[in-house]
C-alpha cells in the first residue's frame, strides 16, 4: 500500500468513526471523494458523477482534507 492511500483510509475511517450512521458511499461522497461533473456552474447544474480515474491519489487526499476543514470551520462557527 502506498503512502497516499493509507493517508486517504486513515481520514475516510476517522470521519467514520465521528459519523458512524453514514453509509460508506454516502461518507465518501461528503468527503469529496466523488463530485458532481461541474459543480461551479450555478446556472447550468449537471448532476452526474464527475469520472475521477484520472484523479491522483494526492488530489483526492487534498479534497478530503479540504472538506475536513471546511465542516471544523462550520463547526467551530456555531
Amino acid at each position: 500500500m502506498k503512502k497516499e492511500h493509507s493517508a486517504i483510509i486513515e481520514l475516510i475511517t476517522q470521519y467514520l468513526r465521528e459519523h458512524p450512521n453514514q453509509r460508506f458511499g454516502q461518507a465518501l461522497f461528503n468527503l469529496g471523494v466523488n463530485e458532481f461533473v461541474d459543480k461551479a456552474n450555478p446556472v447550468n447544474k449537471d448532476y452526474r458523477l464527475r469520472d475521477i480515474y484520472s484523479d491522483s491519489d494526492a488530489a483526492i487526499r487534498l479534497r478530503i482534507e479540504a472538506q475536513l476543514a471546511h465542516f471544523k470551520k462550520q463547526k467551530d462557527a456555531e
